[in-house]
């Protein structure tokens, strides 16, 4: 049995993944392509609950154990989730993995990017994602996305210049990792966004 692929999508708040990522499983499995759809931090019982804290505005923690806790969260997340579903051929579709701590602990709140990386070396089983879609979008325009009506949690609340690093890091990581990492213009409609993102996701199939 071939080993499935594993399709990690990237990008700061209110850039549109969890719904790009849905119409990307629509068309995986239109294909024949069995699907598990997943996210971080969460994507397991033990992870939700731990997500729930790192997002309550009441949580106040350093930056350095908010990364411990987001690895403890995918080191289960892998075990439990990733590759079992990978090893029976089912491609994975996660919502952030390693990107996102290099950004945000790393870029944005400014934890020592060797600290992270020697925390990818050891605790996630070296599980890399075959393709990883960046949705390419400011934070100034990602904002005017965000719904009025719905409150912010813990890191939605933090500074436009937390933000700022979030997002330049995220360019950083795009512009050294370019085999791996795919930039998506996600200024474009939701149809044309999908599309850049299936032509990607196609070159998997060959």
């Amino acid at each position: 049995m071939n080993k499935g692929k594993f399709i990690s999508f990237e990008g700061i708040e209110g850039v549109g993944k969890s719904t790009t990522i849905k119409k990307i499983q629509n068309y995986l499995q239109e294909k024949g392509i069995e699907v598990c759809c997943t996210r971080e931090p969460g994507g397991t019982e033990f992870g939700e609950s731990i997500r729930n804290i790192l997002l309550d505005n009441n949580t106040n923690i350093t930056a350095e154990s908010e990364s411990l806790l987001l690895f403890s969260i995918r080191n289960q997340h892998i075990n439990e989730i990733i590759i079992p579903n990978l090893d029976k051929g089912t491609w994975v579709l996660c919502d952030r993995y390693i990107d996102a701590s290099i950004a945000y602990q790393g870029y944005g709140k400014k934890v020592s990017l060797e600290k992270i990386n020697l925390l990818i070396e050891n605790f996630t089983e070296k599980i890399i994602p075959d393709l990883t879609i960046f949705f390419d979008l400011s934070y100034e325009l990602a904002m005017k996305r965000f719904p009025k009506t719905k409150s912010k949690d813990r890191f939605e609340n933090l500074s436009d210049k937390f933000f700022d690093d979030v997002y330049n890091g995220y360019l950083k990581i795009a512009s050294s990792n370019a085999n791996r990492v795919k930039k998506v213009d996600s200024k474009l409609p939701l149809e044309d966004v999908c599309t850049q993102i299936i032509n990607e996701v196609s070159k998997l199939l060959k």
